[in-house]
């Protein structure tokens, strides 16, 4: 299909198809945080493709970002037992949004990593930009969590309280301290196999 034939392209596509297939489901079920979700995930890529005219990201990024808007809407929007499968137990007893979460993490590693390496430039530290790539994700899990519980205290339905957006926090430190490892990981192997030093 030649209008697929640009990578970000399709992933725009995708992201659409998704957007638009799950607020027909919410709406034919009438799940009650559809329009909510639906918001947010406009918002934040409307915020990334701001942010995409100075990172300028790969295509394997807009991919992580278009799949962590996936298991947001499907999260909020996906009714199990008639309640949203951000509540829903998925191992154990541990819940959808902390699986998503830590999930998350590890994928925001990938988008923000991107970005800050072309923002860096040449001759960065690797392991003082890692940081900060982890501290990037960890504030922006902060945001989406102070949002959520500002969403909570408006709405009737929500996915949690206090409890939960801490517990929220962890689930996103653990994904992003994973997520870090395995970037430090691959970028050693490249500057191995390159001759590539960091300072």
């Amino acid at each position: 299909m030649p209008y697929l034939a640009d990578p970000m392209r399709a992933v725009v596509v995708f992201t659409i198809v998704y957007t638009v297939a799950l607020v027909i489901y919410g709406q034919s079920v009438d799940s009650p945080l559809t329009m909510t979700y639906t918001g947010i995930n406009i918002g934040l890529f409307a915020l990334f493709g701001v942010l995409h005219i100075w990172a300028r990201w790969p295509t394997h990024a807009l991919w992580a970002v278009s799949l962590v808007g996936l298991g947001n809407m499907f999260g909020g929007v996906l009714l199990v037992d008639g309640m949203p499968l951000y509540t829903a137990e998925v191992i154990g007893p541990m819940r959808y949004d902390k699986v998503f979460h830590a999930v998350a993490g590890g994928a925001m590693v990938v988008i923000a990593w991107e970005a800050m390496k072309r923002w860096a430039g040449s001759g960065y530290h690797l392991g003082g930009l890692l940081l900060m790539t982890w501290l990037v994700v960890m504030g922006g899990g902060a945001v989406v969590e102070i949002a959520e519980l500002i969403g909570s205290s408006m709405s009737d339905v929500s996915v949690g309280d206090y409890a939960n957006n801490a517990l929220d926090l962890v689930a996103n430190a653990v994904g992003a301290t994973v997520g870090i490892g395995l970037a430090w990981w691959y970028e050693e192997g490249r500057a191995e196999d390159t001759g590539a030093l960091y300072p």
